[in-house]
Formats: structure tokens, sequence, C-alpha cells
């Protein structure tokens, strides 16, 4: 954690104090000189809103949801989404800046170069408040995946274990960027080929992942055994198990799998711990071979999900051998689907290093934008976006440089017809919002040259500022400039009714919107809602926290009130403390 205090006024005995709480602290952790950043200071003179600039709207098909690009600097993107979408985001995908000493990190506007003695301080600075507010937008079960490489991948998985908790570290992907025969210096003495993508959960036990999936097949179903005689009875672990000598058995493979025969297993490696089996043969037949000598089969009653009953195990058969063989009949379920003709897939584990390098040397003109510093390929997002298994996920990045993110998202949405949303936030430094962002996802939309577009929907916000002194005038400006921010919020966007002091809003799926900005627009909106006979959820301006539920006795069942600014407000008060 970042800590910078100042220590030279304080008493003997307050000294002591705050020496005991510090060895009370976990001893384990990151601790770094936090350097201020002009953009957040900001926020304690000014409050974020959202204005939307409707000539870069883009409607391509009115049955798809609306995609959001927010153009500002994410630290007050993100500040706005903490009201609009707190614990509503499934999918984090960032590529911030590697702070490698070149001209990709600015901190206040200068230039983080390798000889500045806090350039790890002051990236850490601006991560944290980035990665602290993201944490606030993400769903219980929703994912972050950051790109980086060994320049600050170290503190990074330090930083995010402090804000995410280590528990929740899911993966470290491995990644190669560029083929090994491509030398970038030959004066170099390493080449580097690989970058990381650190993936944490918000909650690890809730998050599951969308595993790669392979269909089941009965191809290694191919062994039969024959019990040749009665064989020995013994009790192991509460279970009866029969053994065999070498010459009371037999067991043959045939050429082709078949549903009735056994697939053979090494009890060996993580078997040993993850499955019942495996543990079996672990703690009860692994060290037996001194009491029944070498090549016996077991057969262990009771364990199994094949319907048979049992087990078979062989053991070791070789003095200096430890571990055996279990044979098993296919699962009850499978069986089922077999019989009936019904697909059956099969889970398989997630690899954690891909080679990506062939992508990456053919992204320049993804999107046909000229983005050549840091671009990611979408097949590589894809990937990871598609590892949530919603198809309905809202995918978020608040470091959206070219646009690669938005663009994979409307790929994976046309490769298994989701409809999944994206929100994407980037400054217009250089242009890269005007030229290079937006320009692409509305060339991915729309289509271009012989490319057919992939349809979809766009709404364009720029963050802008309020005074932060909370005086009835700031309150009352705060309420007018929050439109957006409670469309946004409540996913309502086609307005459907403006009055005098009050507007009413859609989303086309029943949920409606209504905004009350003074008092006057209070009698003219109920009028307007006993007219439509439609519930609403309500926002009406408030001095303090209250909702005025008594003027709306009328209408208590079509309305859900709740106060503005405060709601805004109170988001506010707890992130810029």
């Amino acid at each position: 954690m970042s800590t910078k205090r100042d220590y030279s006024n304080w008493s003997k005995d307050e000294l002591v104090r705050e020496l005991k709480k510090h060895e009370k602290r976990k001893k384990y952790g990151i601790v770094w000189e936090d350097k201020p950043e002009q953009v957040a200071e900001l926020c304690k003179e000014k409050l974020p809103f959202l204005e939307e600039n409707t000539k870069k709207e883009i409607k391509t098909d009115e049955l798809k949801p609306a995609n959001i690009f927010i153009e500002g600097d994410n630290y007050h993107a993100l500040s706005v989404l903490n009201y609009t979408h707190k614990g509503a985001i499934d999918v984090i995908y960032i590529d911030p800046p590697y702070n490698t000493g070149s001209d990709d990190f600015k901190y206040n506007d200068r230039i983080v170069d390798v000889e500045d003695s806090y350039r790890h301080s002051k990236w850490l600075s601006f991560m944290e408040k980035r990665l602290k507010l993201a944490k606030n937008v993400l769903r219980n079960d929703g994912v972050i995946f950051i790109s980086i490489d060994d320049n600050e991948s170290a503190q990074l998985k330090l930083l995010c274990n402090e804000i995410f908790d280590e528990s929740n570290l899911v993966e470290v992907f491995y990644v190669q960027v560029r083929y090994a025969s491509k030398s970038l210096n030959e004066k170099d003495h390493f080449q580097k080929l690989i970058e990381q993508v650190l993936v944490y959960a918000k909650n690890r036990n809730k998050f599951k992942p969308n595993k790669p999936k392979q269909e089941y097949t009965l191809d290694n179903f191919r062994f039969r055994i024959v019990e040749k005689a009665r064989g020995e009875e013994i009790s192991l672990g509460n279970k009866k198990v029969i053994i065999f000598k070498p010459e009371e058995y037999e067991i043959t493979e045939e050429g082709k799998g078949n549903i009735d025969l056994l697939k053979a297993t090494w009890a060996s490696g993580s078997v040993l711990k993850g499955n019942t089996s495996g543990k079996f043969f672990h703690r009860y037949l692994e060290d037996r071979k001194s009491v029944d000598g070498l090549g016996v089969l077991y057969k262990v009653a009771g364990i199994g999900e094949d319907g048979l009953g049992y087990r078979y195990f062989t053991g070791p058969k070789k003095a200096t051998a430890t571990k055996g063989v279990f044979y098993a009949g296919i699962p009850l379920n499978r069986r089922h689907d077999i019989e009936n003709n019904i697909e059956s897939f099969k889970e398989k584990p997630i690899i954690n290093f891909y080679d990506y390098s062939g992508d990456f040397g053919n992204i320049r003109h993804e999107g046909q934008v000229d983005f050549r510093s840091g671009k990611k390929p979408t097949k590589m997002l894809m990937n990871l976006i598609n590892l949530h298994p919603n198809k309905n996920a809202q995918v978020l990045d608040f470091f959206a440089g070219s646009g690669s993110t938005g663009h994979a998202t409307l790929l994976l949405n046309e490769e298994d017809e989701g409809e999944r949303k994206f929100i994407l936030c980037t400054n217009n430094e250089n242009n890269i919002a005007s030229d290079i962002c937006y320009p692409r996802i509305a060339n991915v939309i729309k289509g271009y040259n012989s490319v057919k577009g992939l349809d979809g929907n766009l709404k364009y916000f720029k963050t802008d500022f309020v005074d932060a002194e909370p005086t009835d005038k700031n309150k009352r400006k705060l309420v007018d400039k929050s439109t957006e921010m409670l469309c946004l919020k409540e996913d309502c966007f086609d307005k459907s009714t403006k009055g005098q002091s009050f507007r009413m809003f859609t989303n086309g799926q029943n949920k409606h919107l209504g905004i009350i900005y003074d008092d006057d627009g209070i009698e003219p909106f109920k009028k307007q809602v006993k007219k439509l006979n439609k519930k609403f959820v309500v926002y009406i301006f408030s001095l303090d926290d209250s909702a005025r539920e008594e003027e709306f006795e009328d209408v208590a069942g079509l309305v859900e009130l709740r106060p503005i600014p405060a709601v805004i407000l109170n988001v506010y008060r707890r992130i810029f403390k």
C-alpha cells in the first residue's frame, strides 16, 4: 500500500502507539512512495459527469444493445462508472502503459523515463487508483485481465494481491508476442518474446471459467478384464477388496472402443490427489506390494460413477515401481447421452501459454487504423473475453487505445450469437480517441472496403465537470448535468416524453426511467405516469437524501423513487474522500 506520513510533530506517546499499530499489521506486501496525481486532485474541486456527443452516435440495429464510448481521463470515467455500473461489469481487459522508460507512460503530463527515481512509485500510484475503482464495478463473478511485461509485472502482481486479494489470483497467462527468429537489435544480449496477462477474479469461488470442450468419444474404452478365480477378500478403507494374483485374471485390449469396455488411467501425479480412485490407490494400495506381491489386481467395491459398483486397480509390476493403473467404465450420464444420440462434450483444462506471435505480426491495420504501439490482436482478446461464460457479458476496457477490445467483443458476438456489450474509455492524447479508437469502432460496426460490418450501436460520451462545493446552486447544476449518467445507469436511452422540468426514457424492453429536475416537474410527471400506467424508476431533485415519497403517494405503486444528486454525491464522497 502507498504510505506517506509526517511524524515530526508527534509526541512520544503518539509515536509509541503508532509503532504498536504497525507491529500488528501484516508483514508481507508492497510499499511505495505515493505521488499525488493531478487528475485525482482535481476531483476535490470538480466532480465528473458525462455529456453525450449525439453526432458520433452509431445505430445500425434497433434490436442490439448500446455499446459505450467515453472520451476522457480513465480515472474520471471510472469514477462515473462507479455510480452507473457498480457491480455490473463481467469482464475487464486492460493494457496499461508498461512503464518501460520510453514515452509510453506520463504522470501529471510528464513522461516518466528510466532515470526517474520515483518511476515505479508513480506507476503504482497511477495503477492503484484505477484498479480500486475497477474492482468496484466488477460483478461478484467478474474477472479482470491485465496485460503487462516484466518491467512492472512483479510490482503489479503484489498490488493486485493487495487490492483483489491473493486468493483471487486465477492464473498468469504467458503470451508469445514475437517470433524468436526476428531479433529486435543484434546488440542486445537477450531477446524478449513473452509478455504476461494477470487474471484476477472479484471472487474466485464465484468465477467459473468457460473451459474449452472436446467431443466425448469411446476411443479410450478398449479394455476387458476377465476374472479366472474367486480371489482373496479383505477390507481396506471400510471397503470390500478382492485380490487376484497374476494367474487369476486376464486383461485384454480391443482394437476399437466400445461402450461396454473399460478405460485405463495411470494412478500417478495429480490423479492421486484430485480423483477418488487415485486417492484410494495412494492411501491403501500403493504400498501393498510387500504384502500382496507384484502384478496383482484389486477389485474395490463402492467406487465409481459407471454403475458397475466396483473399480479395478492393478498394483506395481516391478519391485522398483510404486504406481499402478485403474480401470473404469463409461460414466452413467455419458452412457445415457451416447445411447440417446445426444452430443456429449468433455471439458479440458485451460492452458496458461499462448503463442500469438503470428497474430501480433499481422495486426497493424486491424479495423483499418494504423496503430503500431502496443496494439493487441483481436484473436487474443476474444479468447480472454470468452473465458467468462456469460454470452451477454458487459466488457470494460479503460485503457482502450485503438479499440481492440470493442472490436473483439463484436467479433465474438458474431461468432457465437452472443449479446455482449462493451464500454471503452480513452483520453484524446495525440488524437487517439478522435483519429484512432472511434474510427476503428465505426469501421467495424459499419464495415469498410470489402470487410462486412458487424452491426451494432454506439453511444459517445465525454467527461466534463461541475464544481464540487456542496452548495444548493452546485447541486442543482449537477442534477441538470446528470441526465446521461442516469440513462447510462438504467440502460434507458430512448426518449419517450419531455415535459416541463421532467423527462422520460425507455429502453424498448418495458423498462422506464423518469427524471424530475425541480418542483415544477412533479405534478405534470405524475399526470403522465397515471396516463401511461407504467412502472418507472424515478430520480427526483432533492437538496438532501430524501426521495420526497410523501409527494408521490397517489402513484406509489408505479414509481421507485431515488433522490438526486444525493445518489451520485454519496458515491463520489466515498471515492474522493
